[in-house]
C-alpha cells in the first residue's frame, strides 16, 4: 500500500511539474504576430527613489526616506530600431517637513531622455537594460513664508542606468518593473544635500498604440 502511495504522489507531482513548465512556455510565446513592444507606449508611473545621503533606511529599499512620499510620473516611448526605443519621462520627487534647515519642502522636478535595449522583444515577458540621461529642476519652499521668503529654484543634471521587465497584458496594454540608480547633483545644496544620487524602483502602466 505504502509503494503504491508512493507511486501515486510521484505521478502527481510529476503532472504538476509538467503543468508548470506548460504555464512558463506559454507566457513566453510571441505577443502576437507583430511585436506590440515595437509600438509606441504612452504611460504613467509610480514608484520611490531612495537619495542615499537622505536614506536612513538603506536595508528598506521600498522605504522611503523620513518626509518623502512615494513619486508620481509620466512617459513615452517609440521604438528606434527592433530592439531599441527611445523614452522621455517626468516625474516629481517631494521632501517634506524640514525644518533643521527652516524648509517646509523640497520638490524636485526630473526630466529624462533614456534609451531602452530590449532582451527579448518579440514575447510577452522582455526583460530589457536603459540608459540616459536627465535635467533636474528643484524648488525649496521656506517655512511660514512672508513677502521675502519666496522659494528658491536650482537646476541640476543627473544620468540613470538601469534593468526592468515588460509585461504586455493585452495588445494594447502593458505594465513594467524597473530597477534605476540616478546620479543627480546639484552645484549647491538643495534641502539637507546636494547629493540626490539613490536608487529609484517602478511599476509603470502604458498603452500601446
Amino acid at each position: 500500500m505504502c509503494n503504491l502511495q508512493l507511486k501515486i504522489l510521484n505521478k502527481k507531482r510529476i503532472v504538476r511539474g509538467w503543468l508548470f513548465v506548460c504555464l512558463a512556455l506559454s507566457a513566453l510565446q510571441p505577443a502576437v504576430a507583430e511585436n506590440e513592444l515595437q509600438h509606441a507606449a504612452l504611460g504613467v508611473d509610480f514608484g520611490i527613489w531612495k537619495p542615499s545621503s537622505l536614506d536612513s533606511y538603506p536595508s528598506q529599499p521600498f522605504k522611503n526616506v523620513d518626509g518623502a512620499a512615494p513619486y508620481l510620473g509620466a512617459f513615452f516611448s517609440t521604438p528606434l530600431f527592433h530592439s531599441q526605443a527611445l523614452r522621455l519621462s517626468f516625474m516629481q520627487w517631494q521632501q517634506k517637513n524640514l525644518e533643521a534647515v527652516n524648509l517646509s519642502s523640497v520638490t524636485l522636478r526630473h526630466l529624462a531622455l533614456d534609451v531602452k535595449y530590449f532582451v527579448l522583444p518579440q514575447y510577452n515577458i522582455s526583460p530589457y537594460a536603459c540608459f540616459g540621461t536627465a535635467a533636474i529642476w528643484s524648488r525649496e519652499q521656506p517655512q511660514n513664508a512672508e513677502g521675502a521668503n519666496i522659494p528658491l529654484d536650482r537646476a541640476g543634471w543627473g544620468f540613470d542606468v538601469g534593468a526592468g521587465i515588460d509585461f504586455v497584458l493585452q495588445k494594447s496594454w502593458a505594465l513594467a518593473l524597473e530597477y534605476q540608480y540616478v546620479y543627480a547633483v546639484f552645484a549647491r545644496r538643495v534641502g539637507m544635500t546636494e547629493n540626490y544620487s539613490g536608487p529609484k524602483f517602478t511599476l509603470k502602466f502604458m498603452v500601446l498604440f
